[in-house]
């Protein structure tokens, strides 16, 4: 009985060993099977098209889903693309027979032959006293005939054709068409800068109103006038040229400009505005215009044809190649206008880098200064408000009224990385004292000496400058610099 219990006794622990071991098994499998389809689901969830594995622990299966072969071609050509340059512009220039004889100096002083890419559109093959045509000048095509048959409509949409075969014209490089007029002065490497900041793949315009509130009352505040120029994207020309037949029939007898501001604002493409665009609706002298030029690089000038020349003593060709001297050495500092005081003289220096200075005989505020003297007249007589910007009112006062000094030279200084301009005063005595026995008289100063550096630092705000009176007792030496923290200019 004893032996038999024995027996018992060993069967039930066998039993139970085998038991606890098959419980065992069973909980590690169990585990095992639980943890591999937590591991299944974790990597799917994680590695789905709209998520990524970022634990350590999964890091070793990253071959199998690589970022290179779950990253598009496109955008591995997105981060290889160049930055836009000059080749990438395509321009389309509208003129004319009539006019280019005369309006061909205003394009070939920033046209960079072989290098510039466009087209000068003309209503017509040139006559003999065209032609040779000039190498200097942007090559020529000859608009096709229109299927309009209304001479005047024919007009009206040469920008369209001219855009048309352009578009046609283009190659694979093509990011931007830029539209102007044959009276538009281009500061090219200013241009390239500012469409380098804007995606080419995406739909935009970009251009500037008009400085006169009658034109933009009339066509358009959010208008890009074609004068001061305009630029599209390559999306955006191949989006409107779809859609040209349908608009010009939508909008027929509506000018070139106003005729794409238009058909792009029917597409939902609006205006992206530029300071540096000038369509300059304006008569008589804009040197006021010009010496307090807003804080943007300068892109374009157009109607050289109704202002006077920007340079005293000058034609308007020649005022345009002078100009265009400084653009050579800087065009990212040319017209940007840089503030300082001669304390010891109660004196307000205005510099516009490359065109003029102007020095008061008083200390004016910063904010006061940067209003353009009004020395020009509006594109239309029309009641207040005349224009989009504020402006100060020339009077005889010599306390508010400033000494006028023109550029002259520039010279550059590679080896220390400087450039000095010289400006010569419009009129020597021209102005009297501002307080008799308070402030020291300017008027025996016949020239200003500007020292920068080369090359100015867009986007970096505004500089600063220091004035000093130089060896010769008529020169006045202006040293422009990057302002001191918390620098207070007036």
């Amino acid at each position: 009985m004893a032996f038999e219990n024995n027996n018992n006794n060993t069967k039930v622990t066998k039993l139970t060993h085998i038991s606890q071991n098959l419980s065992l098994s069973t909980l590690w499998k169990s585990i095992a099977i639980s943890g591999a389809l937590l591991f299944l689901l974790h990597t799917f969830a994680f590695n789905h098209p709209h998520k990524m594995i970022t634990h350590k622990l999964f890091a070793p299966l990253e071959f199998t889903f690589s970022s290179s072969e779950i990253s598009t071609s496109s955008s591995s050509q997105t981060s290889r693309e160049p930055p836009t340059n000059i080749s990438h512009l395509l321009f389309v220039i509208v003129g004319s027979t009539k006019t280019w004889r005369y309006r061909r100096g205003y394009i070939e002083p920033w046209w960079r032959p072989n290098i510039t890419r466009g087209h000068v559109f003309l209503e017509k093959p040139p006559g003999r006293d065209l032609l040779p045509w000039p190498q200097q000048s942007p090559p020529f095509i000859v608009n096709k005939d229109s299927s309009v048959t209304n001479a005047k409509f024919k007009t009206q949409i040469r920008l369209f054709q001219s855009l048309h075969e352009s578009f046609n014209n283009a190659n694979k490089d093509t990011r931007w068409f830029v539209i102007a007029d044959d009276d538009t002065l281009f500061f090219l490497d200013n241009l390239v800068k500012a469409l380098e900041q804007y995606d080419h793949k995406k739909h935009y315009y970009i251009g500037m109103n008009s400085e006169n509130v009658w034109s933009n009352a009339i066509f358009g505040f959010d208008m890009g006038y074609g004068g001061g120029g305009y630029a599209l994207s390559y999306p955006t020309v191949e989006t409107l040229l779809k859609r040209m037949e349908d608009c010009i029939a939508r909008y027929l007898g509506v000018y070139s400009d106003l005729l794409s501001f238009r058909c792009l604002a029917d597409l939902g493409i609006d205006l992206t505005m530029n300071k540096g665009i000038h369509q300059i609706d304006l008569h008589g002298d804009i040197s006021g215009l010009l010496s307090a030029h807003p804080q943007s690089p300068l892109i374009s000038l157009h109607h050289f044809d109704v202002i006077n020349p920007i340079f005293p003593a000058m034609s308007r060709q020649e005022s345009v190649n002078h100009l265009m001297k400084t653009a050579k050495t800087d065009q990212s500092r040319i017209l940007q206008q840089t503030i300082c005081y001669q304390r010891g003289n109660n004196w307000s220096v205005s510099v516009s880098w490359g065109y003029s200075v102007h020095v008061y005989q008083s200390v004016l505020p910063r904010n006061y200064l940067k209003r353009p003297l009004e020395t020009f007249r509006p594109w239309k007589n029309v009641r207040i408000p005349v224009y989009t910007f504020n402006t100060r009112r020339v009077t005889n006062d010599p306390c508010e009224m400033p000494l006028q000094f023109f550029f002259d030279s520039v010279a550059e200084d590679k080896n220390q990385s400087l450039v000095t301009t010289m400006y010569k005063v419009k009129t020597l005595g021209s102005l009297p004292p501002c307080l008799p026995n308070v402030n020291q008289s300017a008027g025996n100063i016949s020239q200003v000496s500007v020292i920068a550096a080369t090359m100015h630092k867009v986007g970096e705000g505004i500089e600063c400058c220091d004035v000093e009176k130089a060896s010769s007792s008529d020169t006045l030496e202006v040293k422009i610099r990057a302002c001191h923290k918390d620098e207070v200019l007036a």
